[in-house]
């Protein structure tokens, strides 16, 4: 009896293993390791780590989307241990799903305060000294400089603090005041020197078209240099700067141009209608326009070429323009400037695609003639 008892014990011991043992086979190899490596730490008494928990999403306030959980104290701390103290830098703030995109966002924040106040400034500056000028050609000129200078690329810029907050990057970027001043400073210092030569070079040119063209680059520095300075005004500087007063070259390019007289000598193809167009376009912008050569103070030569343009379309013929136009100045004979432009026209056939094509060129032309005398 005794026999079979424990017979029957070790029976019942077997089966069980038996059932107990798939749940020991589901465990993962990764799931036994970090088991045996708790067993070891607790048999040689160490602290054993605790395990890591799934992060529950994160959602951007922008976006409302969710985005990977990241450990917030890896990004809580700032990138340089800097004092941005108000006293010494400019500094903006960014938001991104990313930490370089905060960085971008504050940096072009930053470039913001400078940009829309650099723009009202300059824009002020230029109406002022302006309004004795006739013309409204060189306003749209002097303006497009300003959009242009206006756009600024802070250089030297320092990124401070990056952080986690509710879902979004974020950054501190900071502008170093006292260096942007050296920096900024010793830029219009140069331009101002620049400027001084241009101003002998036109003083001592001897034609009309030779002063003017150094007082047209001078317009361009200026503008330069007064964007600079009204960087310096955002900072607080600008008043340590002495600034040139611009009216009086204005005014003397504007005689310049009133007085100048412009010969046209146009050949080729429509040679008569090109002339037409840009004689007209000229005068409705304040210069005059003359008839003889030894008159001029600038004469203004082009050719004009028509090539037909072959294609398969059956309905239409295509022709080419082309014009080729040079600036000389009539003391010297020497040239100036040298424009060049080509269109195509499409018609019926191709005399009237040579008309539209030549219609297309010469206003090619003349905006850059314009452009060139402005």
């Amino acid at each position: 009896m005794k026999y079979r008892l424990f017979i029957l014990l070790i029976l019942i011991f077997f089966l069980a293993g038996c059932v107990t043992a798939p749940a020991k086979k589901s465990r993962s190899h990764k799931q036994q390791q970090n088991s045996a490596s708790t067993a070891f730490d607790e048999l040689d008494g160490r602290q054993t780590a605790p395990q890591k928990q799934a992060q529950p999403p994160v959602y951007s306030k922008k976006t409302q989307q969710a985005v990977a959980p990241t450990p917030t104290t890896s990004y809580n701390e700032p990138e340089a241990t800097i004092d941005l103290a108000s006293s010494r830098y400019l500094t903006a703030k960014g938001y991104g799903a990313s930490k370089p995109e905060a960085i971008r966002q504050a940096k072009a924040e930053l470039s913001n305060i400078f940009e829309a106040k650099i723009s009202s400034e300059v824009k002020s500056k230029v109406r002022q000294v302006s309004d004795s000028i006739k013309g409204p050609s060189f306003k749209k000129s002097i303006q497009s400089k300003i959009r242009v200078e206006s756009s600024i690329e802070l250089e030297g810029v320092i990124t401070g603090p990056v952080k986690r907050e509710q879902g979004e990057y974020v950054a501190v970027v900071a502008l170093d005041k006292y260096k942007a001043k050296e920096d900024w400073g010793n830029d219009i210092n140069k331009l101002n020197a620049k400027i001084d030569v241009l101003l002998k070079k036109s003083s001592s040119a001897k034609s009309k078209i030779l002063k003017l063209i150094p007082l047209k680059k001078i317009l361009g520095l200026w503008v330069e240099k007064e964007v600079l300075i009204s960087r310096l005004r955002v900072l607080g500087f600008s008043s340590e700067f002495p600034q040139k007063d611009l009216k009086p070259i204005l005014i003397n390019i504007s005689n310049l141009k009133s007085s100048m007289l412009i010969d046209l000598d146009v050949s080729g193809a429509h040679a008569q209608t090109v002339r037409d167009s840009i004689a007209e376009t000229l005068t409705d912008r304040g210069f005059k326009i003359g008839d003889y050569e030894s008159d001029a103070d600038i004469l203004v030569t082009a050719s004009v070429t028509i090539k037909k343009v072959k294609n398969n379309n059956p309905r239409f013929k295509f022709s080419r323009a082309r014009v080729s136009l040079t600036i000389l100045d009539s003391s010297t004979n020497n040239q100036v400037g040298q424009i060049t432009a080509d269109a195509r026209g499409a018609g019926l056939n191709y005399d009237e695609a040579a008309r539209k094509a030549v219609g297309k060129v010469t206003k090619k032309v003349w905006k850059k003639l314009v452009e060139y005398l402005n």
